[in-house]
């Protein structure tokens, strides 16, 4: 299990806001928990939630400006999540994905990129580790 991060490539930002994230997260979990937050360090404005996946609760956060971190999971979990949440976003927005145990290791999502291509994606960082 590892943290999943994706994110605006940079210099690019994601127009979603923290709260239209929780209602496009309410309308695909309806047993989701959310909540509003502020991050007095980073001045950003986010969304943390938990999620019930393969019989257990599951963590993420949407940071606005372009961060998703999906906690407690590995590709096969999140994959299609991630691929749905990409899916919210114009067709021609980028995306990088790194996990928390291999900071340095960072890979372009395409845009578009479907479940399968993402699992793919996610997995060769997780076999860095």
């Amino acid at each position: 299990m590892d943290t999943i991060h994706l994110g605006a490539a940079p210099g690019t930002t994601w127009a979603l806001s923290p709260l239209e994230a929780e209602d496009h997260l309410r309308a695909r979990f309806p047993d989701l928990q959310a909540g509003q937050e502020h991050s007095p360090t980073t001045g950003k404005n986010y969304v943390s939630f938990y999620v019930e996946l393969a019989g257990e609760s599951r963590h993420g956060a949407y940071f606005e400006r372009g961060h998703l971190v999906l906690d407690d999971g590995d590709a096969d979990l999140w994959a299609d999540t991630a691929a749905w949440f990409l899916g919210l976003l114009p067709a021609d927005a980028r995306a990088v994905a790194m996990v928390e145990s291999s900071p340095d290791s960072v890979r372009t999502i395409p845009p578009g990129a479907d479940t399968a291509q993402v699992r793919e994606i996610l997995q060769s960082l997780l076999d860095v580790v």
